[in-house]
């Protein structure tokens, strides 16, 4: 693939004027991790830093970014299913609209875009987490999809009670014992649909490593680092990628 100049790009009041760096067809980068390891942070400290070089990019997130993903996700955040299915084909939906109105759009122009979230995270919350059929979810993804897959994707992987508690600013959410293991100690009313039982987002994590073993476009990074060497970790593994599709290297070395 062949890298283009596109435009100009204006930072700031300096009338500092970088050329944005587009690559032929696209660059497509996800983000995914479970509750509190910090992806939403990178995924947009990475945005700011690639924007900065000149390089033609955007950032979205799953679900939402368009009306349909928007209401998706406030009616997931106030409602609960017992279904997985359900639930599945709800992100489908938000997943299809996003990706007709927003990301291939995007892809087409040459843009690299960054996605909070995209179908591995139905595989691993509504698969792994919940009991889903895989095969089944697969399909789904591929059907909403098109068959798009990431150039990277970067999971960051943590120990979920570390995780969850570092997030929630409890030090000590897991404290309530109980037989089958550590019991969260939030007031009930208060859960939202991430904050699920220990074994939940153990089985979310669980899910991520598999997925991690099937495909080299995965990058895992320990999300227990100081934040700024996470992203320099994240930046080395995006550079590698944007300078084999043609990125000129000397953008880099500023």
């Amino acid at each position: 693939m062949t890298a283009r100049a596109q435009g100009a790009l204006d930072f700031g009041t300096s009338g500092n004027r970088l050329k944005k760096h587009a690559v032929e067809g696209g660059l497509l980068i996800t983000f995914e991790g479970g509750e509190g390891v910090g992806k939403s942070t990178q995924a947009e400290r990475l945005f700011h830093k690639l924007e900065s070089l000149g390089i033609d990019v955007i950032l979205a997130h799953e679900p939402g970014s368009s009306d349909l993903g928007n209401n998706i996700r406030r009616w997931i955040k106030r409602s609960s299913s017992s279904s997985p299915l359900a639930e599945t084909l709800l992100f489908e939906a938000a997943r299809a609209q996003l990706l007709h109105e927003l990301v291939r759009p995007a892809l087409g122009k040459g843009k690299t875009v960054i996605l909070d979230r995209f179908t591995d995270s139905t595989l691993a919350y509504q698969g792994y987490a919940r009991g889903g059929n895989l095969e089944t979810i697969k399909k789904l993804n591929d059907i909403a999809t098109a068959g798009l897959v990431p150039h990277l994707t970067v999971l960051l992987d943590a120990d979920p009670e570390v995780a969850l508690a570092r997030v929630s600013n409890k030090p000590n959410l897991f404290d309530g014992a109980e037989k089958s293991g550590p019991k969260r100690i939030d007031n009930e009313s208060e859960l939202r649909f991430e904050q699920a039982p220990l074994k939940f987002h153990q089985n979310i994590r669980n899910g991520y490593l598999e997925l991690s073993k099937t495909d080299s476009r995965w990058c895992v990074i320990g999300a227990d680092q100081a934040g700024h060497r996470i992203a320099d970790a994240i930046l080395k593994r995006v550079r590698r990628l944007l300078i084999d599709h043609d990125i000129p290297e000397e953008l880099f070395k500023s």
